[in-house]
């Protein structure tokens, strides 16, 4: 299957994912790593260890991932991403998770259906918002099954983040 990207769990430790990591970044493709995700039960694995001295599970896996890309060879940003979820409110800053110092696209999971709105995108992911792929299925695929419909839907959440932007 030709991709751009695909999606990996590094449950099994990150160094599980080498291979697809390795064969990605020799096809001038990306992977996305779970990382501190939308769904509520992801706290119970996610957060583990956050009073330990390396830090959670999360921030252990963002730190990884920004090595793996700091190994890689590319003109911005590295092919190795990472998903947080637009739910996760505080998280970040809970688990002392700093996203300034990572160099690739964070998928963000978790706008409109899931209950994240525009705003807190702005806020959970502010200063690293230029990395940030907003992902809205259920909220758009919602619409259908007209393309006009479709269209609408999607272009409305456009207009709902540009409008978050300026606020």
């Amino acid at each position: 299957l030709g991709t751009d990207s695909v999606t990996l769990s590094p449950y099994l430790g990150f160094e599980s994912l080498r291979p697809a990591l390795d064969l990605a970044a020799q096809n001038d493709r990306g992977t996305f790593v779970l990382a501190l995700t939308s769904n509520p039960e992801g706290k119970s694995v996610q957060h583990v260890g956050a009073s330990e001295s390396e830090g959670a599970v999360a921030k252990r896996i963002i730190a990884a991932a920004t090595a793996e890309n700091a190994s890689r060879q590319w003109e911005q940003m590295g092919p190795c991403g990472l998903v947080v979820g637009a739910t996760v409110g505080q998280a970040l800053v809970d688990l002392g998770i700093d996203l300034g110092s990572f160099n690739g696209p964070i998928l963000s999971p978790g706008y409109g259906a899931q209950g994240a709105s525009a705003a807190d995108l702005y806020r959970v992911f502010a200063g690293v918002e230029s990395q940030v792929l907003v992902n809205s299925s259920r909220g758009v695929l919602s619409a259908g099954p007209s393309v006009e419909a479709l269209a609408q839907a999607a272009q409305a959440a456009r207009d709902d983040l540009l409008a978050a932007r300026g606020a």
